[in-house]
């Protein structure tokens, strides 16, 4: 998956090197790695620095391993082996592949195709650097017949294929999220009981800082990278934001962003950021997305029919827009 580093959501501490105090006095061991794209960090409270830093430790190895089959950036991933097999032949897949795209369909399914990881002969032609130009609008109709969910098969052996010759699948985003859920359960296995794990603004929380202090996170104002529209406490769930202002470029003085609307195939138009607290950290990641190219209206129509998912949108003209539950979801 392609470098960039994300800060759409802060983790608040107080932090000196590796390891620091928060208010209360109590320790913090914290560890970054650069994996799947993305700047990943791992905080752990209420344990011993050395049994911190061995269970951080199989974390990160964790997301490596997942990294190792699900990034299309991998040509020997799996992933990379299903979409050189597109219009050819089925494959059988990992295990935890199928699971993961089978949830990518039923997100496709709930959201009537705006979610939809067939979206990669796309997002083949756009190139997010400072001189880029977006494609051409031939390009991109020659390209959206290839787009299709319903054309991601599932046999009864557990096999893929992916129907048409040239359809190629991603999930940068919903693998990110499934990656943090793992690397929780394995933080949870090693006996951490207050943790987060933060995948470039994809994260979950269990626990607390302290046994005075719940965790804090603050969510990123869309166009100040260095203010904090929000800060907010939370401990057992998991939050992701979407945004159109980490990979981007401006062309014409138009913002062109990676956040793709798969029926038009340019960008979403409608949100800059839209923040998701839900039970997991793969649910959310998928959920940003989808409200975000659902826009403000019917993306927030959407959160307030799906059960423990509550959400923020700053729309396109920077306005906030709140679910009913946001609040008290993220702090409870």
């Amino acid at each position: 998956m392609k470098p960039f580093r994300s800060l759409v959501i802060f983790v608040l501490l107080l932090l000196t090197g590796a390891a620091g105090c928060n208010p209360s006095g109590s320790p913090v061991t914290v560890r970054e790695q650069m994996l799947m794209g993305t700047l990943v960090d791992i905080s752990i409270s209420g344990t011993s620095p050395e049994q911190a830093n061995r269970a951080a430790d199989l974390a990160f190895h964790e997301i490596r391993r997942i990294e190792q089959i699900m990034s299309t950036y991998i040509p020997e991933s799996d992933i990379s082996l299903i979409n050189r097999s597109a219009g050819k032949e089925w494959r059988s897949v990992n295990p935890e592949l199928l699971f993961v795209i089978q949830e990518s369909l039923r997100y496709s399914r709930l959201s009537n195709g705006a979610f939809d990881i067939s979206f990669k002969p796309l997002s083949a032609l756009w190139h997010f650097e400072p001189d880029s130009r977006p494609p051409s609008a031939e390009e991109i109709r020659k390209v959206l017949p290839l787009i299709d969910y319903r054309n991601i098969l599932i046999d009864d052996q557990k096999r893929i294929l992916l129907k048409k010759p040239g359809m190629g699948i991603g999930l940068g985003a919903i693998a990110k999220g499934y990656a943090v859920d793992r690397a929780m359960a394995v933080l949870k296995a090693q006996g951490i009981r207050n943790a987060i794990v933060n995948a470039g603004g994809d994260l979950l929380v269990i626990g607390r800082r302290s046994d005075k202090q719940p965790w804090e996170i603050g969510i990123q104002d869309p166009r100040d990278r260095n203010t904090m529209i929000k800060k907010m406490p939370v401990t057992n769930c998991a939050i992701a934001t979407s945004g159109d202002y980490e990979r981007f470029f401006i062309f014409n003085g138009i913002r062109y962003h990676h956040i793709m609307d798969v029926k038009t195939g340019f960008p979403a138009r409608e949100c800059r950021s839209v923040t998701i607290v839900s039970p997991t950290a793969m649910m959310a990641d998928a959920i940003a997305t989808v409200v975000f190219v659902l826009g403000p209206e019917a993306g927030m129509a959407l959160i307030e029919k799906l059960p423990d998912v509550q959400g923020l949108i700053v729309d396109k003209d920077g306005e906030i827009h709140s679910s009913s539950g946001f609040d008290k979801e993220s702090a409870q």
